[in-house]
């Protein structure tokens, strides 16, 4: 009894002091496990973080490195200059194309926005007949941006254009709208929101049918009209979506070149020079790599400002929620 005893409790020792080993040794392994998991993940991730650094940061610290010498493009021993480059681009030109941007981003935002949100609301109320009307407002975001350009410069033609003809059957008085210091930016600014503001339709056209269909009925039951729906039921739920269309807008405003590069090449006099085409210019035409590189990185920062103030925004619309 007593050996059977002592040999049950031996198991009993033997078996809990064999457990230990065995618990210990799964922490390793558990570790592997965790190591190997990493491992994974970063294996997926590195060719994206590798081409971010090769195609974006790389590019942006050759920019800033830059626009603090002098030369052309063929000059390969630049000169450090400081911040001449972006006082000299301020000076001569910059200035002027920086307002341009402003002005005509100010306008594209309003337009493209207000155009995407009356159509949108016109689509997405079910009157007869709206449905066959989607397509005209797709149209002007399949075609190719220079054939629709060269289609507007022969519109804003002086003696024959589409836009001068229909003036003088109104018995209005015509004008060379795209050699007009007065005009040729408003003109461009026609052609750049027809362009886009498709594209707010269909954002917008998806934000309204976001909103609940029984959150609708339910304020038509308590007698709320079409105006009061949307002011207080639609415009509340789809801020966010607004927000959101409002970054994309402003930064498409802010990168607008094949509109002004076809239709007026920055004239007259610069009165339709935006600063992307400002570096173009000063880059290819002109060949002063310090000037265009000078106002890439302003026209970064104040995309970058911009973008951050409007995601701001969008998180404290969310946070208010």
């Amino acid at each position: 009894m007593t050996r059977t005893g002592g040999g049950a409790v031996g198991r009993q020792v033997a078996g809990r002091t064999g457990a230990a080993p065995r618990a210990e040794g799964t922490r390793p392994a558990r570790r592997r496990g965790r190591r190997g998991t990493w491992a994974l993940a970063y294996a997926f991730v590195a060719p994206t973080v590798v081409l971010t650094v090769l195609f974006s940061l790389v590019p942006l610290a050759m920019l800033l490195w830059r626009s603090l010498y002098s030369g052309g493009v063929f000059d390969f021993a630049p000169r450090f200059v400081g911040l001449e480059n972006y006082t000299g681009m301020l000076a001569e030109g910059g200035g002027q194309a920086l307002g341009v941007t402003g002005v005509y981003t100010a306008g594209f935002v309003l337009l493209t926005m207000g155009a995407g949100l009356g159509l949108g609301l016109l689509l997405n109320s079910g009157a007869p007949g709206v449905a066959r009307v989607r397509a005209p407002f797709i149209i002007p975001l399949v075609v190719p941006v220079v054939a629709t350009a060269l289609i507007w410069a022969n519109m804003f033609a002086p003696q024959f254009g589409l836009v001068n003809r229909l003036l003088g059957a109104l018995r209005l008085p015509q004008a060379d709208f795209l050699s007009s210091p007065g005009l040729a930016l408003l003109a461009v600014l026609t052609f750049g929101a027809w362009q886009f503001f498709g594209q707010n339709v269909i954002l917008y056209v998806a934000a309204l049918k976001s909103v609940p269909r029984d959150v609708l009925d339910a304020a038509g039951v308590d007698g709320a009209g079409p105006w009061r729906r949307f002011r207080h039921v639609q415009w509340p739920m789809m801020r966010r979506h607004t927000l959101l269309i409002w970054v994309v807008t402003t930064l498409t405003g802010l990168q607008t070149f094949t509109q002004i590069y076809v239709l007026t090449q920055g004239g007259p006099d610069g009165a339709t020079s935006t600063a992307l085409y400002y570096v173009y210019n000063e880059g290819f035409v002109q060949f002063d790599t310090g000037r265009a590189n000078a106002m890439g990185v302003a026209l970064f920062l104040l995309s970058l400002l911009i973008t951050i103030a409007q995601l701001w925004l969008v998180g404290r619309a969310d946070r208010a929620r």
